[in-house]
């Protein structure tokens, strides 16, 4: 009789894994047997939460599934199975909860969200978007909001938690901050609540704390009388000829051309004003009246711009053109037309000022107008844009809405700090 020469049935020994529950050979087609959980896995909760240890550590894992049907792993953080089981189950029962009141399944420190928010920040300078009021966001959430807040939940922070920080706040900057400076940091810390909402990992409906706004209130800013200002602009002629070195002698020239375009356009100093070139200004002309206007395109704090120069902005832009040598023999409409895409302030070694703020102070010392007498403070270049919003409103008759236009802000920020000067607007319909 001859044997039976079909091979038994595989023991378990022999049984190899594979990558498909149907192998694509009928002959090797058997049933896996169901494996048995491991010293290193348990499972809770009729299955739907294991723990589990990874190689190389004694730490158990837990892994678990939601209503998305999907698998979430989390360490319990402990080598006891006693303790990592009732970890597994409190962090299980909290994410289910979580899940139902849908933002995310774990919770995220302040300094997790506050890094994505960074992110956020940068991506939005990167593509010129508001670039000077982000770049003070991440300076306040770097300097303030990080050190403090970081390691808390962000759903936990509290009343006391804020109270707590004014004065660590208080005490680091040495002085009690602003109403505006406040506004800054109540700004920046909603940017990261705003992201944490957004991404789901707080919800909206859950109370949070928030910053205060109430500050100290700001001192008027030092500005130039109508006398002031035409005694500095004369004074500026013989004073921009001097200087004790090369250098010297070039910012001189530089800052009398920077200073009376600055108070004939009521634009910023710093980045609104140094990133000019000679591509953004341009000739507008008004075909009812074939009148012509200094039109500068600009970009700063709260994005860009058209501003019109007052006519007598064009004989610092001559002067500018006159020490450019790639502008030898061209006149000044010449320049314009061919849109040069070059810095409007540079050296002659084609360099850039990083600041006019120290060549301002020497012309304040040596004009003897560094100090205020109404407000007792020190003038500083933003003068000269709180002197142009002064006098157009004053002198020239200028609307609100045109001069926030014209000098990239807004109605409500004019009517607070110009609230008595429209009033005087109104003194003739008053009286």
């Amino acid at each position: 009789m001859r044997k039976n020469t079909l091979p038994a049935f595989p023991s378990s020994a022999n049984i190899h894994p594979i990558k498909s529950e149907v192998s694509t050979n009928i002959h090797q087609l058997y049933v896996v047997p169901t494996q048995k959980p491991t010293p290193n896995t348990h499972r809770l909760r009729e299955g739907e939460l294991i723990l589990y240890k990874r190689d190389r550590s004694d730490v158990w894992q837990a892994r678990f599934k939601l209503f998305d049907r999907k698998w979430h792993s989390i360490s319990t953080k402990h080598h006891n199975l006693e303790f990592a089981s009732r970890a597994a189950c409190e962090i299980y029962d909290e994410a289910r909860f979580r899940e139902r009141m849908g933002v995310s399944y774990t919770r995220r420190k302040f300094d997790a969200i506050a890094k994505e928010t960074l992110k956020e920040l940068q991506d939005e300078i990167d593509a010129n978007i508001k670039a000077m009021t982000n770049k003070d966001y991440i300076r306040v959430i770097n300097k303030y909001l990080l050190p403090f807040f970081g390691k808390r939940f962000i759903e936990n922070i509290k009343a006391e938690h804020m109270r707590e920080y004014e004065i660590w706040r208080n005490t680091l900057m040495k002085r009690t901050p602003l109403a505006s400076t406040l506004a800054t940091h109540s700004s920046a810390y909603n940017r990261i609540i705003s992201l944490a909402v957004q991404r789901g990992y707080i919800s909206a409906q859950v109370p949070l704390a928030h910053l205060s706004r109430r500050g100290a209130k700001g001192k008027s800013r030092p500005a130039f009388s109508r006398a002031e200002l035409d005694y500095l602009l004369n004074f500026l002629k013989d004073y921009s000829l001097g200087g004790h070195s090369a250098l010297a002698k070039e910012m001189r020239l530089l800052s009398r051309d920077y200073i009376e375009l600055l108070i004939s356009t009521g634009m910023r100093s710093g980045k609104e004003s140094l990133n000019i070139h000679w591509k953004h200004i341009e000739w507008y002309v008004d075909h009812k009246t074939d009148k012509r206007y200094l039109r500068i395109w600009v970009s700063g704090k709260t994005g860009a711009r058209y501003l019109i120069a007052k006519h007598y902005a064009e004989a610092a832009l001559q002067r500018l053109a006159s020490r450019e040598k790639l502008f030898a023999g061209l006149t000044l409409d010449e320049v314009l037309r061919k849109k040069y895409n070059i810095p409007l302030f540079r050296l002659s070694d084609g360099t850039q000022p990083k600041s006019f703020h120290t060549t301002f102070i020497w012309l304040m010392k040596a004009s003897g107008l560094l100090k205020d007498t109404a407000t007792g403070q020190n003038r500083t270049l933003y003068s000269l844009r709180h002197t142009y919003a002064t006098m157009a409103l004053i002198e020239g008759n200028m609307d609100v809405h045109t001069l926030a236009k014209q000098m990239g802000t807004s109605v409500g920020m004019l009517e607070r700090h110009y609230s008595k000067m429209t009033a005087t607007l109104a003194a003739e319909r008053l009286a």
